[in-house]
């Protein structure tokens, strides 16, 4: 499930009474990925003789290692068009097994936390699904990664979590860009809008746009808190 949707299917800020997440680190997920588990669930969605034989014979191209020419029995190379695309086939078991269990989750190529309302619950479901990488997919776990994490220290995908007060309401959140991402765009912008150089507003301007359009960051996090960070960011560049 995507963040996107997941916050669809919650009214509100979505986080309400998910007060312990299930935190989970595959240890190298493109280095690790089992061939024969992989090739196993592409037979049963692909029947071109010829394009499974392509994929195992690319899959398994032997990689050189100090002049060695050694043959690959896991692993898909990071950077190739169909690696994404391989992966997500692997993984959209693990979405089908959470989805099972009826749990909250988001997944974003092998980026993956569980939502959970006690930390009982999280212990549970974190052991269990462990057990579902390593047995299933062996896939292997970075242990000291993960854990079980509170939202206020939490981060993902470029956003975080704060807690909201009402009388009478615990364990509500809402959805923030995460302190890093407003520096990095900061800076981005600073270079755009430096005095120093002789820009006149509407080229700046031009200039700015993009920066939020046409890369798409007002997009990326447009489900999260925003607009008050974006008045003050105003303000910052009219004084930059």
């Amino acid at each position: 499930m995507s963040l996107r949707t997941f916050l669809a299917k919650e009214p509100g800020c979505g986080w309400y009474g998910y007060q312990d997440i299930v935190d989970i680190d595959i240890k190298g997920f493109f280095d690790e990925v089992d061939h024969s588990v992989l090739l196993q669930l592409i037979y049963q969605r692909v029947k071109c003789p010829t394009t499974l034989r392509l994929i195992r014979k690319w899959l398994r191209a032997p990689i050189q290692i100090n002049g060695k020419l050694h043959r690959r029995r896991k692993g898909v190379p990071q950077g190739s068009p169909i690696s994404p695309l391989l992966s997500n086939i692997l993984l959209d078991l693990l979405d089908k097994e959470l989805e099972r269990r009826n749990l909250k989750y988001v997944r974003y190529a092998d980026d993956f936390s569980i939502y959970t309302k006690s930390k009982k619950e999280a212990r549970k479901v974190g052991n269990e699904i462990y057990l579902f990488l390593k047995e299933k997919l062996r896939l292997p776990i970075n242990r000291e990664k993960s854990g079980i994490r509170r939202p206020s220290n939490f981060e993902m995908l470029g956003h975080a979590f704060v807690p909201t007060y009402q009388k009478g309401v615990k364990g509500k959140y809402q959805l923030v860009v995460k302190k890093n991402s407003w520096d990095s765009l900061k800076r981005k912008l600073k270079q755009i809008t430096k005095k120093t150089k002789p820009y006149s507003f509407e080229e700046r301007l031009k200039k700015l746009v993009p920066k939020f359009r046409e890369r798409g960051w007002v997009n990326n996090y447009r489900l999260a808190s925003i607009s008050a960070k974006l008045k003050s960011l105003d303000e910052w560049l009219r004084n930059a």
